[in-house]
């Protein structure tokens, strides 16, 4: 992430760009481990105040070499342990207010430190997960301030499913970066390619679209999901339909526009239908996790690895009116 924003910064003309990025997270540990005031047992519940003693001490190593400090942002790859918490995105918010109000108090700044988030699609491995579905939801409810920077599916992982290979890992920071410089170098607003709204009438759905890049596309490299299981939605390329809470049996979905319209077997009821997207867990995908989609933008991007990186759609649910 480091590198990738400085190459960033010099291509667009400008000096080096110095950034430090202090690492506390702690594995496999949930919200209630690393938000501010968790109990520390000697081995855990240390992340929140590790993050301010290296936020204070940087801040005074900055000042004695007469330099100037703030931070810039806060990164979570997070959520996997909380896929059963419904208060996930309450807890992302306090997270975000707490970090914000004694970061400000070190460092004198004054400008918001964003969040920035990135959707897990791991666990559980079946049925639906609901930090997943909050981390989109935050960057919508508190635009700004938590940027849901996309989903993780598309990258390679390995034989766990749940842990991304070193080169995945770096392609995630490469994003990281990406919209790092967006949004805080730049000073412009970020969204992910995410839904606006869903509509339907018979038995077609019209979902429209967040495209940052557009033209949106069908990616080519990623296997069909919901191939052997889930197989309602195996003509769906992701997309998900239920009615009342039942799987509801895709026939197609096509691109028009800044929109999919996805057309299902059968009429559909007047209440009670959703529209989901890389939303439950199915069989996972080699090299990759349970859950995933073939929706994407048209976004250039190519990170210091080489590697393309468009916007893959986020993972969603939402009611159909």
């Amino acid at each position: 992430m480091a590198n990738q924003i400085t190459a960033m910064v010099k291509a667009a003309g400008g000096n080096d760009y110095i950034s430090v990025h202090t690492v506390v997270g702690e594995s496999g540990q949930g919200m209630s481990v690393i938000k501010k005031g968790a109990t520390d047992t000697g081995n855990t519940g240390r992340a929140y105040a590790a993050s301010i003693f290296e936020v204070t001490a940087i801040n005074r190593l900055a000042k004695a070499a007469g330099k100037t400090y703030g931070v810039g942002g806060i990164i979570l790859t997070h959520g996997e342990t909380d896929c059963g918490n419904p208060n996930y995105e309450n807890e992302l918010r306090q997270l975000w207010s707490d970090y914000n109000k004694d970061i400000k108090a070190i460092t004198g700044q004054t400008q918001n430190i964003p969040m920035f988030v990135v959707q897990q699609h791991s666990y559980p491995s079946t049925g639906t997960s609901a930090s997943t579905l909050a981390q989109w939801k935050a960057g919508v409810d508190y635009p700004g301030d938590i940027i849901c920077i996309g989903p993780n599916y598309q990258r390679t992982y390995g034989g766990d499913n749940v842990h991304l290979t070193s080169a995945g890992y770096q392609h995630l920071g490469e994003k990281y970066a990406q919209v790092y410089y967006e949004k805080v170098i730049l000073g412009k607003d970020w969204k992910p390619l995410q839904p606006i709204k869903a509509t339907k009438n018979g038995r077609t759905i019209i979902v429209d679209f967040h495209v940052p890049v557009p033209p949106l596309v069908w990616d080519n490299t990623l296997p069909a999901p919901n191939q052997n299981t889930l197989t309602e939605w195996r003509n769906g390329k992701g997309f998900e339909v239920t009615a009342n809470g039942s799987r509801v049996t895709i026939n197609s979905v096509e691109i028009s526009g800044n929109s999919v319209i996805i057309t299902c077997a059968s009429e559909l009821p007047a209440w009670g239908v959703k529209v989901g997207y890389a939303f439950t867990g199915g069989k996972a995908r080699p090299n990759g996790t349970y859950r995933w989609g073939l929706l994407r933008d048209s976004d250039p991007f190519i990170g210091r690895s080489g590697v393309a990186q468009p916007n893959f759609c986020v993972s969603f649910e939402m009611p159909v009116n």
